[in-house]
């Protein structure tokens, strides 16, 4: 999770109750931050548009889900996605190996 172009505005979210609680920074900062750590990335790339795309349906069914661990994540992920259709937030992956 990376922050988008414009702040978040929905809360309550996933890994944020409220604004003060959320730390994301843009993917390009993420990078910087880890290179400078002595990280290189080997690949880092947003797979925003590609989750958008899916549905429920196509997720893999299971019985351990974010439920378990995260309260009230209905409404939760709802402000995620909604942060995610606007570009408040985007979905990052990345792999980095030591320098």
């Amino acid at each position: 999770m990376a922050a988008g172009e414009a702040a978040t505005s929905y809360f309550p979210l996933p890994w944020a109750t409220d604004p003060g609680d959320s730390f994301l920074v843009s993917a390009a900062a993420m990078r910087s931050l880890l290179e400078a750590s002595g990280f290189v990335a080997e690949l880092l790339e947003d797979t925003s548009d590609a989750h958008l795309s899916r549905t429920a349906a196509d997720a893999a069914p299971s019985a351990l889900t974010l439920g378990v661990y995260v309260d009230n994540l209905a409404h939760k992920a709802a402000n995620a996605r909604r942060s995610l259709e606007e570009g408040q937030v985007r979905l990052v992956r990345g792999v980095f190996r030591l320098r």
